[in-house]
């Protein structure tokens, strides 16, 4: 393995059918790995496998750390406070949160400036820069993110793109699941998902063409 974080060796994931056969990729500390493809393609069946959520119908994936996973669906209760949100995964009480959200990477985030919203007054940025922020307490070394800026309006998504860059400076390992070119531009590494197979694109081809050729 090397000294690679994150390898996934001839996996192959099924979801009513067979979704991807024979994936292999890895992930070293600081690296951002996007994830192209179609609805339907594997990309959230692959996260979910990476996280440890699915089991590999054949094939492994090996981690070296622990692994965050932020859903594309924000797993928030709407009723309750980002703080209130955030208490639930972690065992950190309110000021050690706050100073978490304020003195670390996690401020990139801004949650600190809704902290007391309760998220059904949210918009769809703070709920993702919440749930993105809830992953991260537990400190994880690989974090996974599917469709982080999807519906985002610019503030939010650069929020988000500046966290990411934040992570990998200090040796966090990403993985993004995204139809968008711009959070592409964030990775130092793109498969496509096609098919039922994974493959590394080449630095600098066009992801529209690679997409739909």
């Amino acid at each position: 393995m090397g000294d690679y974080v994150v390898s996934v060796e001839k996996v192959s994931l099924k979801y009513k059918k067979t979704v991807l056969t024979d994936v292999n990729m890895s992930a070293a500390k600081g690296d951002a790995i996007g994830l192209l493809g179609l609805n339907g393609s594997g990309k959230s069946t692959l996260l979910s496998a990476i996280a440890g959520l699915r089991k590999p119908a054949s094939g492994s994936v090996t981690l070296k750390g622990k692994a965050g996973f932020v859903t594309q669906e924000n797993a928030l209760i709407e009723e309750l406070t980002a703080m209130d949100n955030l208490k639930m995964w972690t065992s950190l009480n309110k000021q050690e949160i706050l100073k978490a959200l304020t003195e670390t990477e996690l401020s990139k985030l801004k949650v600190a400036d809704f902290i007391d919203l309760k998220v059904k007054r949210m918009s769809g940025g703070m709920k993702k820069r919440l749930a993105i922020a809830s992953v991260l307490l537990s400190a994880p070394d690989i974090l996974l993110l599917d469709e982080p800026l999807a519906a985002l309006d610019i503030p939010a998504k650069n929020d988000i793109v500046s966290f990411i860059d934040s992570f990998r400076a200090k040796g966090g390992t990403v993985f993004i699941a995204s139809h968008s070119e711009e959070v592409f531009r964030h990775c130092n590494k793109i498969y496509l998902l096609k098919n039922g197979s994974a493959s590394e694109l080449p630095v600098g081809v066009s992801l529209t063409e690679a997409l739909n050729g």
